[in-house]
């Protein structure tokens, strides 16, 4: 892959510092962002010693409206271009949807969904007019399968699966490529920093999952081979099999499970 100049949201850890070090290794300029100044900056000197010709950070709350336009604008004047935005950053809430605020609803909204689609509105006609570039979106396995419980969070990853969608036949013939990643369970901070209510974060999953390293590995041949979407664990492949053949009876299975584990936990902690 040529050198290029690469934007990455949420890259102080997890699957977009991962990323950061693989295009580093590929020798690309990096515009990195992130809320987390000390994390950023870490990642970043890894990046110089990894081969990165150009780091630059921005230290940035995506959950302020016009963040994502701002961000874009920022790696365009202080890279002097762009050729891969990476639409990463996000986090999750976890609860029955009548215990989730709607001010709670509308933060994830905008950091989840909204300043993705605020950075690709804005790097698309720079895309469109050099007819070239590559918009990866991380997206997740319940952006394409709902589970109970995840209506907050499911509902911005549902969206970034119709944002796709729509896209790759807006852009089909103009030399912009898309590519949608659907992770499925990685070993990241995610659960750790997502918002559950109690008996939910009693269930949570303790460790385990794919290497975010695993994930960067699939984004880079994604772009390199303009893969549409990917699908990386072998439960998030089942699901979505299961999905096409029996819907009705996977979300009774799923329901099932995720109940039955909260009976279980309710039942010890009595």
């Amino acid at each position: 892959m040529p050198v290029q100049k690469a934007l990455i949201t949420g890259a102080s850890s997890g699957i977009g510092a991962a990323t950061a070090h693989a295009f580093a290794r590929q020798g690309h300029d990096l515009f990195l962002v992130a809320r987390r100044e000390d994390k950023l900056t870490k990642v970043a000197e890894i990046c110089s010693r990894e081969g990165a010709s150009r780091v630059v950070l921005s230290c940035q709350d995506l959950g302020l409206p016009g963040k994502g336009s701002f961000i874009v604008e920022e790696c365009l004047e202080k890279l002097g271009g762009l050729d891969i935005l990476m639409c990463n950053a996000g986090y999750g809430i976890y609860g029955p949807v009548h215990q989730v605020p709607p001010e709670d609803m509308a933060r994830i909204w905008q950091v989840n969904y909204q300043s993705g689609y605020e950075s690709i509105h804005t790097a698309l006609p720079h895309f469109l007019k050099q007819r070239r570039g590559h918009v990866v979106i991380v997206s997740s396995i319940i952006g394409k399968k709902a589970f109970p419980y995840s209506a907050t969070y499911c509902a911005t990853k549902f969206a970034q699966s119709g944002l796709a969608e729509a896209l790759w036949g807006e852009l089909r013939g103009t030399g912009v490529e898309l590519s949608l990643i659907c992770p499925g369970y990685t070993a990241t901070e995610f659960q750790k920093s997502a918002k559950m209510t109690p008996d939910l974060r009693s269930i949570q999953r303790a460790g385990g999952g794919q290497s975010p390293e695993i994930v960067a590995r699939s984004i880079v041949k994604a772009i390199d081979q303009n893969r549409r979407e990917i699908h990386l664990t072998l439960a998030g492949k089942i699901l979505m099999v299961a999905n096409q053949i029996a819907p009705s009876l996977t979300t009774q299975l799923i329901t099932w499970s995720i109940n039955r584990q909260r009976r279980d936990v309710s039942s010890e902690n009595q």
